[in-house]
């Protein structure tokens, strides 16, 4: 009788550790990072300006503007973050500069969605010179932003050329799909205040605007306006807020006009000298405009309205306080010039300005026309003298001729003694040279200028 084979110790062992790995369960290489998106606090939007050259055509100096800090949602977008609040809306696929005419010219992700860079250049053809880098670094609790500008333009053969770097950081308070922390309860002791004077406010205050009170205060140079957003149902009524200062944060008694931009639910609402909009009972859904302007220039609002079944379920996702409200403001520059800043815009120079220069257009048109006239006349009789010449036969009108001929030149073609015809040289006008004016002011410049020295604006011919 054969004995059954038995498998040796070595084999034992390969078997075991064999058996071991297969009910491992297996991991991946490299785990995915958890998500940017929700709920962050920025830091305030520094700028730090090094002025290379500044003439006086080059106009106001650029100054550091900077954005408020405040709380933000970010949504995570494939490899891109989209960023709102805390001054406006912004994505790391486009750089925070919005200076006219700059564009995206590069740009690069990283594909664990934590590093990004955008260049952003002016056309080749724009004589003011432009060249920004946005690059943003993020962890997974903190993001941060730093971008470098370099600005150069000639205005009146006068060189301008700054550069400037802004920061920004982010830090995370809440990530998306995570439960708030739960509120701890406070230890029971005999100093702790009633609950009654512990619960917080109904309404949220609103923190006032950074400004200040100046005994000689300037010119208005900006409209802000508090919310910028705002979730409204059908017939409530909404205070809005106005503040305008100078160029220097100095508050100023300048009450803007406020008036509801047109579209669909435009007829719907009302508002009053104060900002105070009010909402008819039959509004429908959609979204609502309200303007505020000073010296032309003006700011809208975004206000959305919803009925009352979907208010809270639009309220928890909007990013807006319990008051349905965007705790930051929205403003606009009346007239403050910038080649740095989120908004540039030219000098206000009023009507006065704008008419003076229509009527100045207006009256030279008129003056090449009343002159175009006089020559069109004036040609028709010579071309009638030429046909009356030769259809003339005898001595009186002979004599007459050539009188004619001796005492004015030969016109284009006339027959002359000895057959021949003189052809008449064209008459060339004076050279005259041209100027150059700015559409906006009204400024006149030479011929070789190019751009407003006020505020930058292309210049034009003068007819």
């Amino acid at each position: 009788m054969r004995r059954p084979l038995l498998a040796s110790p070595a084999l034992l062992l390969a078997l075991l550790a064999s058996s071991l790995v297969a009910a491992t369960p297996r991991t991946g290489a490299a785990q995915d990072p958890p998500t940017l998106s929700g709920s962050w606090t920025a830091s305030a939007l520094t700028e730090q300006w090094a002025v290379a050259a500044w003439g006086e055509a080059c106009g106001p100096r650029p100054r550091p503007q900077g954005a408020p800090g405040g709380a933000v949602q970010i949504q995570q977008q494939g490899s891109e973050l989209s960023i709102s609040g805390a001054g406006r809306p912004w994505s790391t696929a486009e750089c925070w500069e919005q200076m006219p005419g700059l564009a995206r010219s590069k740009h690069s992700a990283s594909g664990n969605a934590r590093s990004w860079q955008t260049r952003c250049t002016t056309p080749a053809n724009d004589p003011r010179r432009a060249v920004v880098t946005t690059t943003t670094q993020a962890t997974d609790t903190s993001i941060q932003m730093v971008e470098a500008g370099q600005y150069q333009f000639i205005i009146q053969d006068t060189t301008c050329s700054a550069s400037v770097t802004r920061t920004r950081t982010y830090t995370l308070v809440r990530r998306a799909g995570e439960a708030p922390p739960a509120a701890s309860a406070p230890p029971p002791v005999a100093s702790a205040p009633p609950p009654v004077a512990s619960a917080p406010p109904a309404t949220p205050e609103k923190k006032p605007a950074a400004s200040r009170t100046c005994d000689a205060p300037g010119e208005p140079a900006r409209l802000e306006v508090t919310p910028s957003r705002k979730l409204m149902r059908p017939g409530e009524r909404s205070q809005f807020r106005a503040l305008v200062m100078d160029a220097e944060g100095c508050a100023l008694p300048t009450r803007p006009a406020w008036s509801i931009a047109p579209g669909p639910l435009a007829s719907a609402a009302t508002v009053d000298a104060t900002g105070a909009l009010s909402l008819g009972a039959d509004a429908g859904e959609g979204k609502l405009g309200l303007v505020a302007s000073v010296a032309d220039k003006g700011v809208t609002v975004t206000i959305e309205v919803t009925s009352p079944d979907r208010y809270e379920a639009l309220l928890a996702t909007s990013g807006l306080n319990e008051a349905g409200e965007s705790d930051q403001a929205a403003f606009a520059m009346i007239a403050t010039g910038t080649i740095g800043g989120r908004t540039t815009a030219g000098e206000d120079l009023g009507r006065q300005r704008k008419n003076l220069f229509v009527a100045i257009v207006g009256g030279v048109a008129a003056c090449l026309g009343f002159a175009g006239l006089v020559l069109l006349r004036r040609g028709r009789r010579r071309a009638g003298a030429d046909v009356e010449g030769p259809a003339s036969t005898g001595g009186v009108s002979g004599e007459r001729g050539s009188a004619g001929a001796e005492e004015a030149p030969a016109s284009a073609g006339a027959p002359i003694a000895g057959g021949a015809t003189v052809a008449e040289a064209p008459v060339q006008p004076g050279a005259r040279a041209r100027g150059k004016i700015c559409p906006t002011c009204g400024e006149l410049y030479p011929g070789e200028a190019m751009f407003c020295g006020k505020d930058g604006t292309q210049l034009v011919l003068v007819n």
